[in-house]
């Protein structure tokens, strides 16, 4: 809080045109009433406090005696058998008594001991001479805001007090009433000074407090009035929710670094005008997100640093508007709900996964009355993170509960896991025993009677066989077929940022965390040896930084790798693909030797989905130097040399002249 002293009002200045512009003659009127309020309640702090100080005097007294010295050195002969004298008549005249001096005041007669004697006098004499003199002085001093830090001799009074009850309540076996109703008067008068305490402080910080809100006030208008003057002056830069939401972080972070800077806030037009050049540095509409990603390396990294500012904000009760406008420019890409409820609706979605794999691994139980079964299922799992910002999407970031969640959770299982059981029956046999009668005659008598017997028969069954097929479709495939482009860009968003939650589905083993794009510098030199080339690596690192969604092929809901690859061919004029696959873009390419690779090619690779998904499944740029520029999690540069895509390589192709 004391910072406050210090700071300047951070009050912006408007031009002539900004106020007869009507979309910002309001903002500004606000943002310069919050100004006005925040003066004023600056001008209520006690900027300047009296101090009382102690110093000591010494020194000047030190001073005055050796001029007194000098001055009778300069008077009198500076002679060996002199030097007692004047001692003594230093020591007189400041009132001492020296013991190197006799009863009669006189020098001792031997002119050898006259050294000796002289120290003993200064020896005697310092204790005196040493003694302390203070002097007290009020001095203005900044003032500080009231600080509820405690005694280092409180914390163990307090400790023995609290031990000291519990001994006294232990050893009050009986429930002795009197016994009883004293503690708890010393409870009630304890909690009583606690209280007054609390509202002494809080009476002390008041003003301070006021300041606080005033000055996040005046924030907060500001950064709307300059939002409002970005969205005026670049109207092309507010297409998508990924756009939008990097515009508002970039001017929170201008606003953020001029305030951190120590400088005043002075000319709207300049601050707006800085933020612009912020905004376009990477290129038109779609291209803001990758200047998001590259200065946004770990989510968890921002979160811890939030955690700590929180921590700080709690117990110094002194947050600074700096770090408010931090926190607000992390709201949009937030999930809308609470770490309790995002925990819940995966454990609610992870149960059901779990019942569904106990189905299917004792399916006979669940499903009795067929005589054979056969169950094929793919392995069931889900990201938890594409799992909360699908539910996020789907709300349109509005706040969302785990009940209200329950539908949207229903609905993308049932498309996640589809179970389709199909049932065949076939004609068998099986041997049954019967048991028939014949006439026999008794060859001795002539007699015949009847008699049993058994046999067995061959007799033809329906036989049933239970065919269960388990297809989990990816739920991060689910987006493209169930979303629009608005919400899937809302989804692209939480994807981004993994709701600036990241870290907190920890040791799930499928939570795919987030990754930096990789970073690489292509060469000048090859950039201008190539105009094609060049224009269409212009086009391709705008997006640097944006999630792979799956399906994507557009800015506005992200991409996957061949909707980049096409997505980045055809805008940047270079050659219209359309939108195709990764087959269809190699089908489309000619075939081109590794050793003539050139800026430009696409890389193509197979079996990276698996080896049950067959040919091309994924592809690339080519920038030189053995690297590509291509759409993994996030879109950024990878080193072909490495194990994996040498495992994986395919081919280079070349689009058509």
């Amino acid at each position: 809080m004391s910072e406050l002293h210090n700071r300047g009002s951070p009050r912006l200045r408007f031009s002539k045109e900004e106020l007869e512009n009507p979309e910002l003659a309001r903002k500004a009127e606000k943002a310069e009433q919050a100004a006005d309020r925040y003066d004023a309640a600056k001008k209520k702090l006690k900027t300047r406090r009296l101090k009382l100080t102690v110093e000591e005097v010494q020194a000047e007294q030190d001073a005055m005696h050796q001029s007194d010295t000098d001055a009778a050195e300069l008077h009198e002969p500076a002679t060996a058998s002199s030097a007692p004298f004047k001692q003594n008549k230093q020591a007189a005249k400041d009132g001492h008594s020296h013991a190197g001096l006799n009863t009669s005041g006189k020098a001792p007669s031997s002119t050898s001991s006259t050294p000796q004697t002289a120290a003993t006098v200064a020896d005697a004499s310092a204790p005196r001479a040493r003694k302390k003199k203070l002097r007290l002085r009020f001095e203005e001093t900044k003032a500080k805001p009231p600080s509820r830090l405690r005694h280092p001799v409180q914390r163990p009074i307090e400790s023995a007090h609290d031990q000291l009850h519990q001994q006294l309540t232990e050893a009050n076996e009986d429930d002795n009433a009197a016994v009883s109703a004293v503690l708890q008067g010393d409870r009630l008068s304890t909690s009583a000074l606690q209280m007054g305490e609390h509202a002494y402080h809080a009476h002390k910080l008041r003003s301070y407090k006021q300041a606080q809100k005033a000055e996040r006030a005046l924030d907060q208008a500001n950064l709307r009035y300059l939002e409002a003057r970005q969205r005026a002056e670049n109207p092309q830069f507010t297409s998508n929710p990924l756009s939008r939401w990097q515009q508002k972080r970039a001017i929170r972070k201008e606003y953020a670094a001029m305030k951190a800077a120590g400088n005043a806030i002075g000319d709207a037009g300049k601050s707006t005008a800085a933020t612009g050049k912020t905004v376009r540095r990477a290129g038109d509409v779609t291209g803001r997100v990758a200047e998001v990603f590259q200065s946004h390396p770990s989510s968890l990294l921002i979160i811890l640093l939030c955690a700590m500012l929180l921590i700080l904000m709690g117990s110094l009760q002194s947050c600074t508007p700096l770090a408010q406008s931090v926190l607000e420019s992390l709201i949009i890409g937030t999930y809308p709900a609470t770490e309790d409820d995002v925990r819940a609706a995966e454990r609610v979605y992870a149960a059901k996964e779990r019942e569904l794999q106990d189905e299917m691994d004792r399916y006979e139980q669940y499903h009795p009355g067929y005589d054979e079964y056969h169950v094929d299922a793919d392995e069931i799992w889900h990201d938890p993170y594409v799992l909360i910002a699908i539910i996020s999407a789907y709300f349109d970031g509005q706040e969302w509960t785990l009940d209200s969640a329950y539908p949207v959770i229903e609905k993308y299982f049932d498309l996640q896991y589809v179970v389709t059981q199909t049932v065949s029956t076939e004609t068998r046999y099986r041997t049954e025993s019967r048991t028939g009668t014949r006439i026999v005659t008794d060859p001795a008598t002539g007699q015949q009677h009847t008699e049993t017997y058994p046999y067995d028969v061959q007799v033809p069954y329906a036989y049933s066989i239970c065919n269960v097929r388990l297809e989990n479709k990816n739920l991060s495939h689910l987006p493209v077929i169930s979303m629009s482009h608005h919400t899937m860009g809302m989804y692209a968003l939480y994807m981004a940022s993994h709701g600036n939650m990241e870290g907190i589905f920890s040791g799930n083993p499928y939570a795919v965390p987030l990754r930096d794009p990789t970073l690489y510098d292509i060469p000048q030199e090859t950039l201008d040896a190539d105009p094609s080339f060049a224009t269409l690596m212009e086009e391709a690192t705008k997006y640097i930084g944006y999630p792979y969604v799956w399906g994507g092929a557009s800015p506005e809901t992200s991409f996957d790798c061949s909707g980049f690859v096409s997505y980045v061919f055809t805008n940047s004029g270079v050659y219209n693909t359309g939108r195709l696959g990764a087959k269809g873009l190699r089908s489309l390419c000619r075939t081109v030797p590794d050793d003539q690779a050139q800026p430009g090619d696409i890389v193509f690779f197979e079996g990276t989905m698996g080896a049950d998904v067959a040919g091309i499944t994924h592809c690339g740029i080519y920038v030189g130097n053995g690297m590509m520029l291509h759409c993994g999690n996030p879109i950024g540069y990878a080193d072909l040399s490495d194990a994996y895509w040498q495992t994986h390589f395919h081919s280079f192709g070349r689009v058509p002249n």
